[in-house]
């Protein structure tokens, strides 16, 4: 008698936790992740929350406003092309900031209260400092976008602006007073901002820790309006938007026409001088009507470096309004390439607004 053959069928359950994590880093969805570490107990032991696999940036859209237009957050995937939606009954969205959204809710208590929420771990983080209601921005500062740090936002009271952002060794909020600030990175334990409204256009630099103002010198160029700063692993980018900008600030009447001018800010503290870059060679900007951020192509699979990569609101072809769209730059071609979309993401655009955002499990 022939002997039997041996079963080819493999236990998955019991593969190599080596090789499960290494699998687990290929996942490019974050609910993909979910799902992996969600199989058994092997697989869910062979990864951790604290270090997820790389997210590409999605974009994320909230409805505008304090009215209640509707309760729900949606994220799409650029690299896998998913939508995720989220019910968040009874809360105003202020905005993201890195992994997190600021929510303004009264439902649960008499008293006003602020809080940032992770969408995709469902964990609340209760804001303690009182902080205005309907003057407040989230923003993020490019601290460490894959592990995120901790969220900051922007706030009026009175006359007085103000920063406010979670230092980790600290444990605690930190908040400083600033200018009327337009785009802020923290680079090198410092603050640089640009100035809104200033006479003389200038970018002002304040210590992390004290708080102090430092110093100011001029920004790259003289009309920096549509101006972003973006910290680097190398330095600190200066990035202006030209060409197609209506008088509508982020209104972009031909989106293949539109263009950007990058700097590097060189010699600083000693004589801050500002250097027109030809190329950013592996890095990848993001910006958004919030603020801009960097990355590398190089740690994320079919991505190309020396790009720019934008959510604005462009005019409709063929129809009134505008809409929300995403588009990349090459900056080696100098040409603009709308992104492929959701239809949902550009309908009305009037009513909800977007940028970019990197999920997170922290």
């Amino acid at each position: 008698m022939a002997p039997k053959k041996k079963s080819s069928r493999v236990r998955w359950a019991r593969l190599n936790p080596d090789l499960l994590r290494i699998i687990s880093k290929k996942l490019c969805d974050i609910s993909s992740f979910i799902c992996f570490r969600a199989v058994c107990k092997r697989w869910r032991a062979a990864t951790s929350l604290s270090d997820p696999p790389r997210q590409f940036p999605c974009v994320i859209d909230w409805p505008k406003g304090k009215g209640k237009l509707d309760d729900t957050l949606r994220v799409y995937s650029i690299s896998s092309r998913r939508t995720h939606t989220f019910q968040v009954p009874d809360a105003h969205f202020h905005g993201p900031s890195d992994g997190y959204v600021l929510l303004y809710e009264r439902y649960r208590s008499a008293k006003e209260r602020q809080s940032f929420l992770n969408p995709f771990a469902w964990k609340e983080w209760l804001f303690l400092l009182d902080v205005p209601v309907d003057i407040v921005e989230p923003i993020r500062l490019g601290r460490n976008l894959i592990r995120n740090d901790g969220p900051a936002l922007l706030y009026k009271e009175y006359e007085h602006y103000f920063l406010c952002f979670w230092q980790s060794e600290k444990n605690d909020w930190t908040e400083i007073r600033v200018p009327s600030i337009k785009t802020v990175a923290l680079y090198d334990h410092k603050f640089f901002f640009a100035e809104w409204g200033h006479l003389h256009q200038r970018v002002g630099v304040i210590d992390e820790t004290t708080g102090v103002l430092l110093s100011y010198f001029p920004p790259p160029i003289n009309n920096f309006y549509h101006g972003y700063l973006i910290a680097t692993d190398d330095g600190l980018l200066a990035v202006e938007v030209i060409k197609s900008i209506a008088v509508i600030p982020y209104l972009l009447i031909d989106l293949e026409k539109c263009q950007f001018l990058v700097y590097r800010l060189e010699n600083y503290p000693r004589n801050p001088q500002w250097t027109k870059l030809s190329g950013i060679g592996d890095l990848m900007l993001f910006l958004d009507q919030q603020n801009g951020f960097s990355l590398k192509a190089s740690d994320f699979g079919g991505f190309k470096g020396n790009c720019i990569y934008f959510i604005t609101a462009g005019k409709k072809w063929a129809k009134p309004g505008s809409e929300n769209v995403i588009a990349r730059f090459d900056i080696e071609s100098n040409k603009t390439k709308r992104i492929p979309a959701p239809a949902w993401l550009g309908l009305r655009q009037w009513e909800r607004q977007a940028a970019w955002f990197i999920p997170t499990l922290n």
